[in-house]
Formats: structure tokens, sequence, C-alpha cells
């Protein structure tokens, strides 16, 4: 720079967060010096999409959500809005594993809560018993007492045993592939907390926020208003939350790639140390090379980072932060040998209906992920429920496994035309309750001990790509920023 001032970045990890941090840097401030170091041959961390004969995989996330703005806000500054797909809107069904089969999941629901009558009092899911506790929900006290509560203990205090259990807990701890006992619902879903918190039931909460959208501005629904609107005899179907890309996951991150600065990143080189040097800076260490930057974004698991942060304190803490294992196995199927007609987006299990967590029907979910003829099909493996599963198998007892639990659901698979195990170990962080209270502490520490540093990703506030996006951005807007203050001093001086 003229005048001598040294503006470097080291960003860590190279999954989407480390990506966005490292893009947002670039894109704020053209000027800076920046490193990414990446441990593995190839970018994208948990997204990978592979292509084999006419198929389309994506190993991991296959999607994100544009009910959080944050990834779809990136996709259209990097001009990638005509490659975004939406989900097939005529197999927008959901099944679970109930008794042996897969039942339809009951119409009307958002986030696992009934917000229509006639589809809950129909299914097979729940006993009559089950289904009226479920409706007592609007009747059911908010919780006055503050503090962090778990999954379980939450669902289970507004939906009832049944609800939580059979409907609400897999579908929202399946994300996670976590014990619905442990979580926190407030790192996990607070949006639910918020519900209850602001209008006293989460049924009542959804109401509102329909009428708000509608136009009705502070609605609070009465009784009489929630009764009228769950006996609707029908609701138009919402247009699906979900966005892929149409040559899979993997643009996102090759588009990210390809607006990074010449020389930049590191790709198979794995930082082993961080120091922190007299006057502030960090020396970034890995086996063949450092770099000394100014601000470092660690955009890691919470357990690789925890071996690299350069005070004990906190990464003491980060490493109190769990992870779980896991498994996607993929089948590529001829449709005309496959009993299930696999009209719909797939299944959830919940506990004790089958061994594996949920089963996706890929090419019914998106278009064009399977040649004509054939189908792509995943079972989902390990987590919390079966944490030795991933770390005693091979692939070829993980892809017997998954298939005899799939066709135990789902009828004859037939002859497959090929499998593939893709494994996840200790890639799903568990953030249970006091998970907040944790953050809260190691942030302190971090802004005390370590300025200059900051932390992104899953482990943090959100594992959803959103989520992801959300953090990288802030972390290298506050990377960059004490740079800005300096010019600013400096031109004021």
């Amino acid at each position: 720079m003229a005048d001598g001032t040294p503006r470097r970045v080291a960003v860590i990890g190279g999954g989407v967060t480390g990506l966005t941090a490292a893009y947002e840097v670039h894109r704020q401030r053209p000027d800076v010096e920046l490193r990414l170091f990446e441990a593995r041959a190839e970018l994208g961390g948990n997204i990978r999409t592979e292509r084999r004969d006419g198929f389309v995989i994506d190993a991991g996330p296959d999607s994100f959500v544009i009910t959080k703005p944050d990834a779809l806000a990136l996709c259209r500054e990097l001009g990638l809005e005509p490659e975004l797909c939406a989900t097939e809107d005529q197999a927008r069904h959901v099944f679970v594993a109930h008794d042996g089969a897969l039942t339809l999941m009951p119409g009307g629901m958002a986030l696992a809560v009934p917000t229509r009558l006639g589809p809950l009092l129909e299914t097979p899911l729940l006993s009559l018993r089950g289904k009226l506790r479920l409706l007592l929900e609007p009747f059911v006290p908010r919780k006055r007492a503050h503090g962090d509560e778990s999954m379980l203990a939450f669902l289970e205090r507004r939906l009832g045993s049944e609800g939580a259990v059979q409907l609400a807990g897999p579908l929202l701890s399946g994300i996670y592939a976590g014990d619905l006992a442990e979580l926190s619902i407030e790192s996990t879903f607070p949006q639910l907390v918020e519900l209850e918190q602001s209008y006293g039931s989460l049924i009542r909460g959804f109401l509102a926020l329909e009428l708000t959208r509608g136009g009705r501005v502070d609605a609070r629904p009465g009784i009489a208003a929630v009764v009228r609107w769950l006996r609707r005899s029908g609701a138009a179907q919402a247009p699906s939350p979900f966005r892929s890309m149409k040559s899979g996951m993997s643009t996102l991150i090759d588009a990210l790639a390809a607006q990074l600065p010449a020389g930049a990143v590191r790709r198979g080189v794995a930082v082993t140390a961080i120091e922190r040097l007299a006057g502030g800076a960090y020396r970034v260490v890995a086996r063949d090379e450092s770099f000394v930057a100014d601000a470092v974004v660690l955009a890691t698991p919470a357990h690789v980072a925890a071996k690299l942060l350069p005070d004990a304190e906190a990464a003491r803490e980060l490493a109190r932060i769990p992870y779980v294992s896991t498994a996607t196995v993929f089948f590529a199927l001829d449709t005309a040998q496959v009993k299930s007609n696999l009209h719909g987006f797939g299944f959830i299990v919940p506990p004790g209906e089958a061994n594996i967590l949920a089963g996706t029907w890929v090419s019914s979910k998106w278009r064009g992920r399977a040649p004509e003829g054939a189908a792509l099909v995943r079972a989902f493996v390990g987590g919390a429920r079966d944490p030795q599963r991933i770390g005693s198998s091979t692939d070829e007892e993980l892809v017997a496994f998954s298939k005899r639990e799939l066709e135990r659901l789902m009828g004859p698979l037939g002859t497959p035309r090929w499998s593939r195990v893709y494994r996840y170990e200790n890639a799903s962080p568990q953030p249970r309750v006091g998970h907040g209270a944790l953050l809260e502490r190691v942030r302190a520490r971090c802004a005390a001990a370590l300025p200059g540093l900051y932390l992104a990703g899953a482990a943090y506030d959100g594992v959803g790509i959103p989520d992801c996006i959300r953090q990288a951005r802030g972390a290298a807007t506050a990377a960059v920023k004490p740079f800005d203050e300096q010019i600013a001093r400096r031109a004021a001086s």
C-alpha cells in the first residue's frame, strides 16, 4: 500500500462459509491481500456435486431455503439466478415411516405445526388422544421462565408427546441428525420460540404471520379466528421455499471461487497453527508456508478451530461443541424395477420405525437429476441415533444396510445400476441445550484476547447455507472494518 500499512486477511476453511467470507472481503476491499487455506484438494466442504451416467448427485446439501434471504441474495450477486430451480410442484409430498410403511404427512404443516384441521384429523400417524392434545396447543400457556430448553421439552410442552415424537421431532431434529432430547430449541429453531413468546401459541402465531402478510398489521387473532382458520377446507399450495441449482449445488461453490483473486486460494494446505504476534497481527502456519494477517476468519468445524485458537480458554469452550457423523448412500435405480411410485420428496423416520434417518427421492424432488427411465434415491445414515454405524462399517456394508432399510419401507428396489457412499465424519454440529450461552462466552473471550479473529460456520448461528452465508459476510465485514477506520482517521488528520 502507498502508506506502507500492511492489510492482509486470512480465511481458514474452503467450504461455503470460508468462500463467502473471502468473496466478501475481496468485494469490499479489493486492495486487501487475501489468503484462503483449505486442507482438502477440493473446495466446498460438505457441498459436493458429482455427475455420473446422466445422474446429478448432490452428496451433501441439495438446496437452501429462500425464507432466509442471504443465499438467494448471494446467488443474484453472482449472476446465478438463471441457474436456480425450485422443487417439482407435483411431487411436494413428504411421508413418514409408520408401522412398517410410508404414510403421507398431513397437509398444512408449517415447521411441523398444523395449520389445517381436516388433514390432521384424518392422519393415522396420531391417535385420537394425540390429535386432541395437539389441537389444544393454542390454550397451552407460554413459557414464563427464562432459559434454554431441549427441542423435545419445547415440542412436548406445545404439541404433546405424540405430536412431538411422531411428527415434529423427526422433521426438525433430522436437519441436525441429532437427539431431540439434547438439541437446544433456542439455537435450532429460534423462530418457534419467538412465536410462542409473541403470540402465546405456535398455531396462533402462524395465523398471525399469514394475516400480517395479507396486510393486517399487528394481527393478534383470537381463538374464534384460529378455529375458523384451522377449519378452512383447503388452501392454495404456497410456493416452494427451496432452491437448488440446475447443475447441482457445486455451481455456487465454483462461482464463489471464480470471484477470488489469482493466487489467493491454497488448496490441499492444512493450517497447523495460528500464532498471535506482538502488535496484534496473526501468523497462520501451514506445513510449507506461513502468512501474516491483520485479521483471520476461522470458517472450519468448531473442533478444528479449537485446535488452532491461540487462546486456551476460548479453545476449551469451543471444543465442547459436539459433532456426529453421518453418511448419504445413493442408489441409481431402474424405475421399472421399483415398487414405490416415488411420488414425493421422500420420507422421515421417527425413532423405532427404521434404522435410517430419512430417505430422499432425489429425481422426483428435482428435475434433471436422473436420465429417462431411471431414479436417484438416497438414504441418510448415522447421526446421534446410530453413532457407531459410520465408523464401524465399510462402504459395502453401508450400501447393503441402506438398501435393506429402504426396501423395508418402500418395497423392492430391483438391482441398482450403481451405488455410492459419501461419509461426513464429525461434520454435523450439535447445538445442545446451553449452546447460546457457550457461544456468548467464546465470543466474549475472543473479543478480549483475540481481537481481529472471527468465527463463522455451521457450529455457531445455524447450520443452513443461508445461515453460513450470513455469518460469513458478517465476519468479513468485521475483518475489514479496522482498515476502513485507519483510512478514515488518516483522511481526517
